[in-house]
C-alpha cells in the first residue's frame, strides 16, 4: 500500500507535557482518512507538524515520499491544502476575490481555474455578495475552495461540519466525496461528529493521549460495528462449540458474553444449548456505534 503521509515514533513535548507520544500513523494515498480523537488527544498538534507549523521533539515522518529532514519537504508541503478551525476569509471580499487573493499569495501566474473552483464548491452564483454575508456552510465551502487553489494532492479538514445545519452537512459531505473520486485528492478529516464521519471516511485512525491506538479500513470498522445478537450465557466456551457446529459466525466478548452475527432466535437454538449444558440468560439486538467502538478502544487502552 502506498502512503501519502507516514510517521515513525513521532514525539512532541511542551515542557513536561507530552502532546505526541511515539505516534505511528499511516495515511493511504487516495483515502478519506477519518482522524478520530477527543479534544486534547493530539489531533491539532499532528496537523500543525504536517503543515510545518511545529517541529517534533523526536521521531520522523514522510510526506509524499519525502523525509521531514529533506530540503524537498517544503515542495511536498506546497501540495497540501488545509482548512483548520474557521476558514481564513476576507469577509469584505466576494468569493471570486477571495480566490484571486489566494492565487496571488501562492504566486500562481493566472486566475485560470477560479471559475471551475467556484462551480465545484457551489458558489458560482454568489456574484457580488461579500463572504461576510455568507451562511456558515457557504463560508466552509469557500474555505475548501481556497485550500484547493494550487491543485493539492492532500486536503486537511479540521471539524468541517462543525456548527452546520443538516443541509450544510450534506453539501460538505457530497463535496468531499466528489473531490476524492473525481480529483483523486487524499483527505485527512478530524471530527468529533463520528456518525457523520462514518458516511465519508474510507480509513480511520483513532488517537488518544498522543498516540494512535488503532488504524483500520472502513470495511474493518463496519465489521466491528455491525448489527448482532448479543447473548449472555453461562459459558462462552460451550457457546463457541455450539456455534461452530451450527456454522454461525460469532465473536466472544468475555466469559459470559458473545455477539452472534446471524438472524437467530431463542427457539431456534435453545435445544442445542440445552443439550450442550449451557444456559442462555439473555438475547438482545445489538449495534455498536462508531462512538461506542471508540470508547471501547479507550477502555481497552486504559485497562491494558
Amino acid at each position: 500500500m502506498e502512503y501519502i503521509f507516514k510517521t515513525n515514533n513521532l514525539e512532541k513535548k511542551y515542557g513536561n507535557f507530552i502532546a505526541l507520544n511515539g505516534l505511528n500513523m499511516a495515511v493511504p494515498k487516495g483515502a478519506i482518512y477519518g482522524f478520530v480523537g477527543k479534544n486534547g488527544a493530539g489531533k491539532t498538534t499532528l496537523i500543525r507538524h504536517l503543515c510545518g507549523l511545529q517541529h517534533q521533539t523526536s521521531g520522523s515522518f514522510e510526506l509524499m515520499g519525502v523525509k521531514d529532514d529533506d530540503k524537498a519537504i517544503s515542495k511536498s508541503r506546497r501540495r497540501i491544502g488545509a482548512v483548520v478551525e474557521a476558514p481564513a476569509l476576507y469577509k469584505d471580499m466576494t468569493a471570486r476575490d477571495n480566490l484571486k487573493q489566494q492565487y496571488l499569495t501562492l504566486g500562481l501566474p493566472t486566475f485560470d481555474g477560479i471559475d471551475e473552483l467556484l462551480e465545484l464548491v457551489g458558489l458560482a452564483d454568489t456574484g457580488k455578495k461579500k463572504a461576510g454575508k455568507f451562511s456558515l456552510g457557504m463560508r466552509q465551502r469557500l474555505g475548501i475552495a481556497i485550500a484547493l487553489c494550487g491543485n493539492p494532492d492532500l486536503l486537511i479538514l479540521d471539524e468541517p461540519t462543525n456548527g452546520l445545519d443538516p443541509q450544510g452537512i450534506i453539501e460538505i459531505r457530497e463535496l468531499i466525496i466528489k473531490l476524492n473520486k473525481e480529483k483523486g485528492i487524499t483527505f485527512i478529516i478530524s471530527s468529533h461528529i463520528l456518525d457523520e464521519l462514518s458516511r465519508v471516511a474510507t480509513y480511520y485512525g483513532f488517537i488518544d493521549k498522543g498516540r494512535i491506538v488503532k488504524e483500520m479500513s472502513a470495511e474493518e470498522l463496519e465489521k466491528e460495528c455491525r448489527k448482532s445478537i448479543r447473548m449472555k450465557v453461562s459459558d462462552t466456551k460451550v457457546l463457541s462449540r455450539v456455534m461452530d457446529e451450527l456454522g454461525i459466525e460469532y465473536s466472544i466478548i468475555d466469559d459470559n458474553t458473545a455477539d452472534i452475527f446471524s438472524e437467530v432466535t431463542f427457539s431456534k437454538i435453545a435445544k442445542d444449548f440445552e443439550d450442550a449444558g449451557c444456559t442462555i440468560f439473555t438475547m438482545d439486538e445489538h449495534e455498536e456505534s462508531l462512538e461506542a467502538f471508540y470508547l471501547s478502544l479507550l477502555g481497552g487502552i486504559q485497562n491494558a
